[in-house]
């Protein structure tokens, strides 16, 4: 038979409980931060990632919508990953009274 552990001794997860849109939006951040999704394009020089996606970029404009375009899915797909277990661990995860 399991043991019936103590509300001081159960593990208790960093996220909070709270439904609201506040909660929600409080557990996205926390989740966006621990689980960030790198760029699946880039130079490794933030300056010369800049100009190349920049408009400035006038001899190769669409050098730097290509780079956006191929950037941009997996960081809407990280996205709605987030807000999905922000919504989880919000609202499926209510203490019962």
């Amino acid at each position: 038979m399991p043991k019936k552990l103590s509300t001081s001794t159960k593990a208790s997860s960093r996220y909070n409980s709270d439904c609201s849109a506040k909660g929600i939006a409080s557990n996205f951040l926390k989740i966006r931060k621990d689980a960030a999704v790198p760029k699946t394009l880039t130079t490794g020089n933030k300056m010369l990632d800049y100009v190349l996606q920049s408009r400035v970029a006038s001899k190769a404009p669409y050098v730097g919508y290509e780079i956006k375009a191929i950037n941009i899915p997996p960081q809407v797909g990280a996205h709605i990953a987030h807000g999905i277990n922000a919504y989880n661990e919000s609202c499926r995860n209510h203490r019962k009274k």
